[in-house]
């Protein structure tokens, strides 16, 4: 459950306590004395109006856990394939184990992406698109540098800057669902 989905449910959740609170207001008489069945009803309910959003916050809240530790997760596993592809253009002649092995990494990381997000723009006769081509064309510099003889040398240094400026590119916008903190205690020369 992405941060939005969230902060929309958490919002539902308020806003039915809200209206439980003021509707109890609104049938409760400042009269003790008369017996109104009305608010002694809503009085029971009370148990009811309280549990049945407190569950469904508590999955909301379960749903967003998971979300994040997802996309955690998948940015270890993306970081690993990258970096793997970005040694991979400092290689002379890399073996097609090499080859395989890293695009086999990509690949993992590609498909990662799509169980973990939707498409954008998916829906039902639509596929959408990708979220993170940055992940697909670091896939096609790899490929198209091939490998052992094969392998373009003079064609590395290139190939390096665009999978680096892919990386950049993808890094920045998937670091943003992460929504990260700001340290406490950093260790940075750059710091007073």
């Amino acid at each position: 459950m992405n941060e939005k989905i969230f902060r929309w449910n958490v919002f539902l959740v308020i806003s039915v306590y809200v209206v439980a609170i003021i509707i109890g207001i609104k049938l409760r008489k400042p009269d003790i004395s008369c017996d109104d069945h009305t608010y002694t009803t809503f009085k029971d309910l009370i148990p009811l109006v309280i549990a049945i959003p407190a569950a469904w916050l508590g999955y909301c809240f379960q749903r967003r856990q998971s979300y994040l530790k997802d996309i955690r997760d998948l940015w270890s596993k993306m970081v690993a394939a990258v970096q793997d592809a970005i040694q991979y253009t400092h290689l002379n002649a890399p073996a097609q184990s090499d080859y395989a092995r890293v695009l086999k990494g990509l690949s993992i990381a590609i498909d990662e992406v799509r169980g973990v997000f939707a498409n954008v723009g998916e829906a039902e006769q639509q596929v959408g698109i990708f979220p993170f081509e940055g992940l697909k064309a670091i896939y096609q510099e790899i490929s198209a540098l091939g490998f052992e003889k094969g392998f373009s040398q003079h064609r590395a240094p290139v190939a390096r800057k665009e999978i680096l400026e892919s990386w950049t590119n993808l890094r920045r916008g998937y670091l943003k669902e992460l929504k990260r903190g700001i340290p406490i205690s950093a260790d940075s020369p750059f710091l007073d």
